[in-house]
């Protein structure tokens, strides 16, 4: 149970009162995990595995390859960006419009990180006013980052009556291998978010949370289970981790599921070894335009908070320094090793691009980079990671076409177009083409 409390006086929609004060919530680190982990275990249930394979492959049977990168820390800051009233009104707008959009397609998307979501690295296609967001606060960014070599905008809704999605920290494919973080090869050292209030947010808005006394640490699933035997595992608690830790490491996940389950072996992490050390929540009381600078290696983000009569919207930047690649790597795609398995998934990109594209009235993906760089590029000519960086493959480091160092004036003027009508009329109808979109990028293996 969360052990959250208003400031006396307040009532559940009491925006009055935020301060940007970055203080805490009454919730901590074990207890907010823990309840995270329950949250995502019935993902483990869509797998068998043969019990006699499984103890097999995990110790004492098998030795684990562990590894921890611990980034240098920097504590959290409140910093003012740049959001006048106008912007923060159009944004709030666009973000409404774009939920409608998401929710035609919602039951399709399983998660908020499949590929057709419209947040996130696609949120550049969604959110006219987050590219000037962007823009406008480069300078900030730099200030107070100075290493950001590439920087991606995301903006959400924590829906009222809704929970926001669990606590959890950031991760890398190359995080998972030890012999390419001893080397600090294949993701970014330095990974700050400038997580900005759209709205006010008092602890009585399920405002957003970092655990600022915990470990700053990114260490792989083989440490983490292995740091949660030392802890004590017994019971139906190592059972399941057992299982998550095995579908992983044998690569028996879909890549739908993968992040769910490493998400819950984390959350357990945390569950089990900060029981005894309590570790507590900070929240910053925003007033609209605040930004929580924090470091993404940092655990964050709480469930258990009471849930809210009022919407909770946020824009987030999240800012990389430059990632170096093995030699011979360009990105983290060149971690698959299989080629067929590499163009799969670069078709499966261009499929879901093609989808998004489709939700806004495009007819085809060359539609819509004619329209953005005057007929010199076409899909057969680009790498459609090079748009948008790609967090679950690693993917991190901006392309000379990355969408928003472009001028996007034309396709936003169709979104605003869109948005009109979805104001006007009420609704939102998935058009045909992107349906059949849908249908073959569901049909693909991986879905």
């Amino acid at each position: 149970m969360s052990e959250a409390t208003q400031a006396p006086g307040t009532t559940a929609d009491d925006d009055a009162t935020v301060t940007g004060t970055y203080q805490k919530t009454g919730t901590f680190l074990h207890s907010s995990a823990a309840t995270h982990a329950e949250q995502l275990s019935p993902v483990l249930d869509k797998y068998q595995v043969d019990k006699g394979e499984l103890e097999l492959r995990l110790p004492p049977h098998r030795t684990l390859n562990t590894s921890c990168f611990e980034p240098e820390p920097h504590p959290t800051h409140v910093v003012a960006m740049n959001l006048d009233d106008d912007l923060a009104e159009n944004l709030a707008r666009q973000l409404r419009c774009q939920a409608v959009i998401q929710e035609s397609f919602a039951a399709a998307s399983i998660g908020s990180y499949f590929p057709v979501s419209t947040m996130f690295e696609n949120c550049v296609l969604f959110v006219p006013s987050a590219k000037r967001f962007y823009d406008l606060n480069q300078d900030i960014v730099h200030e107070h980052f100075p290493e950001v070599e590439t920087a991606v905008v995301n903006a959400f809704i924590v829906p009222a009556e809704k929970r926001p999605y669990g606590t959890h920290a950031a991760s890398s494919i190359a995080l998972q291998i030890p012999s390419l973080v001893k080397k600090q090869l294949g993701f970014p050292t330095e990974y700050r978010s400038f997580h900005t209030a759209l709205t006010p947010t008092p602890l009585s808005r399920q405002p957003f949370v970092i655990f600022e006394e915990a470990e700053l640490e990114a260490p792989n699933l083989p440490y983490v289970y292995e740091r949660m035997l030392e802890a004590g595992l017994e019971g139906e608690e190592k059972e399941a981790v057992d299982k998550a830790l095995y579908l992983f490491l044998e690569g028996k996940l879909s890549e739908l599921d993968l992040p769910s389950v490493r998400d819950f072996l984390m959350a357990m992490y945390w569950a089990k070894t900060y029981a005894d050390t309590p570790s507590p929540g900070y929240y910053c009381d925003s007033r609209v335009g605040d930004a929580l600078v924090f470091d993404n290696y940092r655990a964050h983000a709480d469930s258990t908070l009471p849930r809210t009569t009022k919407d909770r919207l946020t824009i987030d930047l999240r800012c990389f320094n430059k990632v170096h690649y093995p030699k011979g790597m360009t990105s983290g795609l060149d971690f698959i090793v299989d080629p067929d398995e590499r163009a799969h998934q670069i078709r499966r990109k261009w499929a879901s691009i093609d989808f998004l594209l489709a939700t806004l009235g495009y007819e085809s993906v060359d539609e819509f980079l004619r329209l953005v760089f005057g007929g010199s590029r076409h899909a057969s000519d680009l790498d459609p990671f090079g748009l948008m960086t790609d967090l679950q493959f690693g993917i991190y480091n901006k392309s000379d076409y990355h969408l928003l160092d472009q001028n996007l004036d034309a396709h936003y003027e169709r979104v605003e177009a869109l948005y009109e009508r979805i104001a006007k009329e009420g609704e939102y109808v998935l058009p045909e083409r992107a349906r059949r979109c849908l249908a073959a990028l569901s049909e693909q293996p991986g879905a």
